[in-house]
């Protein structure tokens, strides 16, 4: 009896521990996403700062004129126009021979399916091959294996009435 009521106390026990430790856990990701948050804000705020006084900076013009200059200039890994439109050229012109020969492919497929279409039709025509005729009455041999000098048993006489 004892025993019973210490296992149900430390069950008791072992889920009211659970229950807390997972209060915890919740309150602990709650306390670090709270921080994340922060972290994340003033972050922001210091990068909205440097942007205002960037802003409040009389040099960005010269700036501006020094990027628009390099921008012309292309990159290393850079493709130019003329080139691209090259490229799309050669490559609508390959799109245009495959949708050919897969057109002609079509047309050759189609072409068999008539003929077998013309096929079916002439051999549907004709009948398949002589009927088949079932004769229940057909001429059968009996057999007598028995010794017909014997007397004949109940056996025999039963084999003879259903061979009959």
């Amino acid at each position: 009896m004892e025993s019973i009521k210490a296992t149900t106390i430390l069950n008791d026990i072992l889920q009211k521990l659970s229950l807390l430790t997972k209060e915890d856990e919740l309150a602990q990701d709650i306390l670090e996403e709270d921080v994340q948050e922060e972290v994340v804000a003033s972050e922001s705020e210091d990068a909205v700062e440097e942007v205002k006084e960037e802003l409040n900076d009389e040099n960005v013009p010269e700036e501006v004129e020094v990027m628009e200059e390099e921008s012309t200039e292309l990159m290393e890994g850079y493709v130019k126009e003329e080139d691209f439109n090259q490229t799309i050229a050669a490559m609508k012109a390959e799109l245009d021979a495959l949708k050919e020969a897969v057109k002609g492919e079509m047309q050759k497929y189609k072409s068999e399916k008539e003929e077998l279409a013309k096929q079916v039709e002439k051999l549907s025509a004709e009948p398949a091959a002589e009927p088949i005729k079932h004769s229940p009455k057909s001429e059968s041999k009996n057999l007598e294996l028995s010794n017909s000098n014997r007397k004949m048993k109940t056996i025999d006489r039963v084999f003879s009435r259903l061979n009959n």
